[in-house]
């Protein structure tokens, strides 16, 4: 069984970028092979969304899913991916109903009383609130602003050919009302994959993960001070 307490960080408490993948890597593998990612393999052909949110919770706050607080699931699902992930507003549902397989997946296996709580949040309320995000153009960063008004536009932007003549239709005054700030000299993010329609995570800098750490650290501190004798 994947160990789901296992340490990402170096000898100086730092995020290790090589154990933080093969992380995700294991717990990915042990997931689309459980019971609960079926359905979803059968209807989108794989298990996407759960690594991004993983990926996203370490970068960003630096927890595993262990420590998860239902605080961070939110802050990740309706404040990250709102801002970071090119995708329609229409998909929320696939991304809710993966999120919800990935948290029974790990609740049944490992018995994680955050597990319970986060998928106790997963309804059709949490579907609807994050189509309203995913939508709202006042939530997105540069880089997906850049990935949606080229899609709109009519570009193929699940290529590097398509991103780069976006680019060059934009300089050319095709999206002069775009909100955007002026003439774009490069993508506003590096190309990943052909088959990849999802904007990169942007890495926060050391010094915030720094913060977020020390933050969750305290937390953890005060509730093992807090529990019952």
């Amino acid at each position: 069984m994947f160990d789901i307490h296992q340490d990402i960080r170096d000898e100086h408490g730092e995020q290790d970028e090589a154990r933080t993948q093969e992380y995700i890597d294991g717990l990915m593998t042990e997931f689309a092979q459980s019971a609960e990612a079926q359905p979803i393999q059968q209807t989108s052909g794989g298990v996407t969304w759960a690594a991004m949110m993983l990926e996203y919770a370490f970068n960003y706050l630096g927890c595993t899913p262990s420590e998860m607080t239902l605080r961070d699931f939110n802050e990740v699902l309706f404040e990250l991916f709102p801002r970071k992930v090119s995708v329609e507003a229409d998909q929320a549902g696939t991304i809710v109903a993966e999120l919800r397989a990935f948290w029974s997946f790990v609740a049944r296996q490992y018995g994680l009383d955050n597990a319970r709580k986060i998928l106790a949040t997963l309804d059709d309320q949490a579907t609807d609130r994050l189509q309203k995000q995913l939508a709202n153009p006042a939530n997105f960063g540069m880089a997906k602003s850049f990935f949606m008004l080229g899609s709109q536009a009519g570009f193929d932007m699940t290529t590097q050919e398509g991103i780069t003549a976006f680019q060059i239709a934009y300089n050319a005054g095709l999206s002069s009302r775009a909100p955007l700030p002026g003439p774009i000299a490069s993508a506003p993010f590096a190309f990943p994959s052909a088959s990849s329609s999802l904007s990169p995570p942007e890495r926060p800098t050391s010094e915030e993960l720094k913060k977020k750490r020390k933050e969750k650290k305290r937390q953890r501190q005060a509730k093992k001070r807090n529990r019952p004798r």
